[in-house]
């Protein structure tokens, strides 16, 4: 029990630091690193909540799957926004 509820209170503090990083304003191409308190809840969540280590080989080669395909899709959903240009339009006059 004293591990989960360490694991709560770390994802707690890690919620905190993401809300309060989110309100500084950032140079649009630093903005991937507000990602940086989220891989680790992450991290928090796989070892202490699902104890992916701990279990038989199969289960670390699909969680190491799922990883890979939510890094995959992440990379794809983030192309648009980071690639994105604002052309300006001339009025007419």
């Amino acid at each position: 029990m004293r591990n989960s509820i360490l694991a709560l209170l770390a994802l707690l503090a890690l919620l905190a630091v993401e809300i309060g990083v989110s309100f500084i304003p950032f140079n649009p191409t630093a903005r991937p690193l507000i990602l940086i308190p989220a891989l680790v809840m992450l991290g928090v969540i796989v070892s202490a909540f699902m104890q992916v280590g701990r279990g038989p080989v199969t289960v670390r080669l699909f969680a190491a799957a799922g990883a890979l395909w939510l890094l995959i899709l992440l990379a794809l959903g983030s192309l648009d926004p980071l690639t994105r240009v604002a052309y300006p339009i001339r009025a007419r006059d």
